[in-house]
């Protein structure tokens, strides 16, 4: 194993061992007559009493989290861009003694004529068949914010041309695929709902190079409510530990390998590069990664679909006040938009789209980024209790309509 990874390891280990140590009662001997001061045969002080047990925790951490590594380190992927350098290339063609770089090239850095490669960042595999997940950011070319054109993945030292098959510029996703010959490592995504601050919170990454990274911590604050689009830094969990940039984009995992989130920065309409920001140590929760993996498959945008409403999960006061009610509450009405132009309304309750019933925020993002821009729904709406239906035609998110 890495020895920067097992130093990792012991050093996040130790604070919890320790603090196992000095929480257990301390070991008190019976009275008796003094010794002499001579005498050899005197015990160890009480403090040093825990020390085999704390020693004896830490050593079976480091197993679990040896094993954690074994089974998820396979699915991370190390992702680069290729960008039209045809300048940078001639002088690699030529060898020019008076262009600045190194004088060998690796030939993964030559993959394709005329273009340079960027560093990009790190994703993970969902799928055997190759799918990828990782941050819009990582993907696009940083001069025109439109995909690279050429995407390189590697998997455990192989590489691999990816298709970019759908972004998501608000929430800063991507998702990728690409051939291999054979079935692929890949993992299960979690239920983030069920990360909750203290749980063990664990983040991979494939950054250039031979290194890999992963840093044990915890769930610093889940998400402070499940909500979308008026506000979306309300849906980011916080973890302890800040990855470094070239592990943008890979897995959060919990102790049983599933992720629970992805390594992200706060989403930036447009962003290009994983350029650093002022917040870190945060992680799309994985369950509106997978909602949105799932729906955009099927409508395959590059788009931020939008119908111009802030939606939120009901809560107990509402549930009290509306009655045994099914749906999502419009917490907010940007104007002008699709919804507003409809009419509707803050405090309409959305209960269905297109016949589908809406019973969590989850529900809502998937069917909205299946539908995609574009097309026609139908929203189901309660108000004062009283249900009404009303049609929308889905657009993209406009640049003034800000998420933070």
């Amino acid at each position: 194993m890495d020895p920067r990874m097992r130093t990792i390891w012991i050093a996040t280990m130790a604070l919890s061992a320790a603090a196992e140590a000095l929480a257990a009662p301390a070991v008190t001997a019976s009275p008796a007559k003094p010794k002499p001061a001579a005498s050899t045969t005197a015990k160890a002080p009480a403090s040093d009493a825990g020390l085999p047990d704390a020693i004896a925790v830490m050593q079976k951490t480091e197993r679990v989290m040896e094993s954690l590594a074994k089974r998820v380190t396979p699915a991370v992927v190390n992702i680069r861009r290729f960008v039209k350098d045809e300048a940078w290339w001639d002088h690699l063609k030529h060898n020019d003694p008076g262009s600045p770089g190194w004088q060998l090239v690796s030939a993964a850095d030559q993959l394709h004529p005329e273009h340079r490669p960027l560093t990009g960042g790190s994703g993970f595999i969902v799928s055997a068949d190759g799918y990828i997940m990782t941050l819009r950011r990582v993907v696009v070319d940083p001069q025109t914010s439109e995909p690279a054109p050429f995407v390189e993945v590697e998997v455990q030292s192989k590489y691999y041309t990816a298709q970019v098959v759908s972004l998501e510029p608000t929430l800063d996703l991507a998702i990728l695929k690409i051939t291999a010959p054979d079935p692929l490592p890949w993992l299960k995504f979690g239920d983030s709902s069920k990360a909750v601050a203290g749980h063990w919170a664990i983040a991979f990454g494939d950054p250039d190079g031979h290194e890999r990274t992963l840093m044990p911590g915890f769930v610093a604050v889940s998400p402070s409510r499940e909500c979308y689009q008026d506000d979306m830094s309300a849906t980011y969990m916080q973890v302890s530990m800040n990855v470094p940039e070239g592990a943008l984009g890979g897995p959060v995992v919990n102790v049983r390998g599933e992720v629970i989130g992805l390594n992200a920065r706060l989403a930036v309409s447009g962003a290009s590069s994983p350029a650093p920001q002022e917040r870190s140590g945060l992680a799309v929760p994985s369950n509106i990664v997978s909602a949105i993996f799932q729906a955009l498959l099927i409508s395959q945008s590059r788009e931020s679909p939008w119908i111009g409403v802030s939606v939120l999960a009901l809560n107990d006061t509402l549930r009290a006040k509306l009655g045994p009610i099914k749906g999502i509450v419009i917490d907010n009405v940007f104007a002008p938009s699709p919804a507003s132009r409809a009419g509707v309304q803050v405090n309409d309750i959305l209960s269905s789209m297109d016949g589908q019933p809406i019973v969590s925020v989850y529900d809502f993002q998937r069917v909205l980024y299946d539908r995609g821009a574009g097309s026609r729904v139908r929203l189901g709406l309660v108000r004062a209790k009283k249900p009404l239906e009303v049609q929308v035609t889905i657009d993209r998110r406009p640049p003034e309509a800000t998420t933070h």
